[in-house]
Parts: C-alpha cells; structure tokens; sequence
C-alpha cells in the first residue's frame, strides 16, 4: 500500500513536469472612477483575469480625472505609466505622442467600430484621428422635480423644446412652485457651467473652437455665442438662475428647492435607485439644433512595447464589447456607447421602465464632442470665468467672452 502511495506521488509529480506551465502576461490598469462607478470597473477586470489564465491584471485607483492626469504625465516621462488607463482626456495622452495604435485596431472586424455612435467616437479623437475608445460616456440632462411642477400645474407631457420655451416654463414653476415655502427656491440651475455653455454653443452653430489644419483658435466669442451668453444672462436678470451659485445646485435640487436642473446622465442610476426623490426628465432644450455636449472616460492604451499593447488591446476589446460596455452603463448611468447596446434586454427594460434612461439614451443620437486639445482643462476654467463675470455683472457678456476668447489663445500660443 505504502508503495501504491509512492508510485501515484510519483506519477503526480511527473504529470505537473511534463504539464507546460502558461505564461502570464501582467497588464497594469488605472482607472479614475470611484464609488460604485469604480466597483462596477474592477468586476469587469475580475471577470476578464478569471477567463484568461495567461494574463494577470493588477489594477489601481488612480485618483479622479485631474489626480489621474498628472499621474499619467509623469509616468510617460519615467516610463512607468500602466498599460492601460481609463481617464478623461484620454487622447491628449496618446494621439499627441504621435499614437495611433487604437486607429489601427479598431478596423478589426469583430470590434465593429460602425456600432459605436459617431458623436461618440469624436470624443476619442486627437486632430481628427482616433487614439482612444470611449467607455464611460455622459452627457448633460434636463432634470426636473415631479412635485414642483405638479404643485405649479405644469404638464411635462409636450415639453419645451427650445431654450425660450423652457426660460418660461422655469419661470412659472419658480413663481407656483415653490413646494418647501423657501426663501432659496429658484426655477433652475446647472451643476457644470462649462459644459452646458458648450452644448449651448454647438446647438447655435458655434463649434466652440476653429481647427485649420493643426493649427486650433477659440470661436466662442462671435455672434453665435454673443446670443448664447446673452440669454444665460437673461436667466439671472430674471431671477430664474442663481448667480453664482452652480456649485451648490445639485444639493438645492434635491433638497426641492430647486425645478430644473442640468446635471450628468450619470446621475440617472443613482437618483433612480433613491425611492425619496420624484424626479423626471426632459430632452434638452436647444437654439438651432438639438445637441448635446459628450463627457466622461476613455480607455487608452500607454504601453510602448508591441507586445503588451496586443494584450492590452484584448482587454480594451473586452471592456468594450456590447455586453460588458452596457452592462456597466447601466449599474453605473453611464451611458451604452454602441446602437447594440440599446437593444439587448436590460436595456430595453430600462428604457421601458425608466423615462429618464430613455431621455438619456435618446440624446446619443444628437451627441457631439469637439476635438480634444492641450489647454481644453484651460479653456474649461476660462469658460467658467467668463460666465461668472457676466452673471455678477463685472463685465458684459462680449467684453467676458472677448477676454476669454484672448486669453485662450495666449494659452494655446504659449
């Protein structure tokens, strides 16, 4: 017996020898989402490392969008960067080092990068070119509070479609409202000045900035968007818009002392989930056109070896894959970057279900993202600037929009 012991130790030992021992690719992914956002990221990863026995992923939280940025700087210019890094402003990371690897990849046929809207793919472009794939994608939304208006009398059912239309029904909602009786009840806000400014813009035919070649210019001071900033300030005049005071809009919201809010699609799987809030949406109103300004994530691959961008690439490919990239959309709020995503089963219960998703999922159709530039972070700030200097009457909207206009392209100059 003792023998049979040693013999089938024996065979095992010979087995595990002749047994090839797979070798492991090991990708280093950053990713600057957190919260249940980033939970949602590192169950996709988990999933992918349990399939795939020659790869190890390790992965890290790097810090939110700004945080992320600056690691991913430094790590190009000490060659420790990761391999793969899920972050805003992707493309100024890889396109503006001359890295087009994702240009080539994505034309491989079972990517099928004609299922992912074309608004969408302008978000991972640098001068024209893709160098990223979107994943965490937003765009801003009408919110609206359902007691607000009901106590008001007003109807959601035939929305306002344009910006004039809305300005009016903000107003009587302020005026018959105001549900919490309270001296800091307004008709509406918004959480991100810049971005809606932008959405603004496009929807009037300003394309925010001029490309020439390679050479980029800020537009978003000619009469288009002298139009614009002009009925922002019409908002404060009025008393329908706070002045100065978007930071604290989304707790305003909330709290019901405020009926309309512009605020990221993301928020959509949160408030959705909150059994306390009554809360709808509406398409966004326009000027010109429907339109709605692109924001989030991207994924980017950073690896300078070939080998580790193939492998990094079959994670990418992963990641955004009708299933995977949906699935995440839809725990997260963000939204479903491919027109597939929007027919499998979750996502049609959720249309169904859920009328802010379908606003959300709708407004895909109209998304639009400009092509991403080394002082964009810049022009954001200057944009926020401006806008603040208009609302508190420092300045006129032409000089706040001329000043920014000038000093953008002091920055851009450099």
């Amino acid at each position: 017996m003792k023998r049979m012991g040693m013999l089938f130790v024996a065979l095992l030992a010979l087995y595990g020898a002749l047994t090839p021992v797979v070798a492991q690719t090991k990708l280093k992914v950053w990713y600057a989402i957190s919260g249940d956002s980033g939970e949602a990221f590192k169950a996709m990863l988990d999933k992918y490392d349990a399939a795939n026995d020659d790869v190890a992923i390790e992965y890290s939280y790097s810090g939110n969008y700004g945080d992320t940025a600056t690691k991913v700087s430094a790590a190009l210019i000490s060659n420790t960067a990761p391999d793969v890094a899920l972050m805003a402003a992707g493309p100024l990371y890889t396109g503006a080092r001359g890295d087009y690897f994702i240009e080539q990849k994505i034309q491989e046929a079972d990517f099928n990068k004609d299922d992912i809207y074309p608004g969408v793919w302008d978000y991972a472009k640098f001068n024209g070119r893709i160098c990223a794939v979107p994943y965490g994608i937003s765009t801003p939304i009408m919110f609206y509070n359902k007691a607000i208006l009901e106590k008001a009398g007003i109807s959601m059912k035939n929305p306002p479609k344009t910006w004039s239309e809305f300005a009016k029904v903000a107003k009587e909602a302020q005026a018959k409202g105001n549900i919490n009786n309270s001296a800091d009840f307004w008709g509406f806000d918004v959480t991100d000045v810049g971005w809606l400014f932008k959405t603004m813009l496009n929807q009037n035919g300003n394309g925010v900035i001029q490309v020439k070649g390679t050479k980029i210019s800020p537009a978003f001071n000619d009469a288009k968007a002298l139009e614009v900033a002009m009925f922002w300030e019409s908002l404060t005049n009025d008393k329908v818009m706070a002045v100065g005071q978007h930071a604290n809009a989304e707790k305003k919201f909330l709290a019901g002392n405020l009926a309309f809010l512009v605020a990221s699609s993301s928020r959509v799987a949160r408030w959705s989930a909150d059994p306390k809030l009554t809360i709808g949406a509406i398409p966004m109103p326009y000027f010109q056109k429907p339109s709605v300004a692109l924001g989030g994530n991207v994924l980017v691959i950073l690896s300078k070896d070939q080998k580790m961008k193939e492998a990094a690439w079959k994670l990418v490919k992963f990641l955004s894959n009708t299933e995977n990239q949906t699935a995440f959309a839809l725990k997260t709020g963000y939204l479903p970057i491919r027109k597939s995503g929007l027919k499998i089963p979750a996502a049609l219960a959720a249309v169904e279900t859920n009328q802010m998703f379908s606003v959300a999922f709708d407004q895909l159709e109209t998304s639009w993202s400009y092509w991403h530039f080394e002082q964009m972070g810049t022009m954001d700030q200057i944009l926020a600037k401006a806008i603040d200097q208009f609302e508190r009457k420092a300045a006129t909207p032409k000089a706040a929009l001329d000043k920014a206009a000038k000093d953008l392209q002091d920055e851009i100059d450099g």
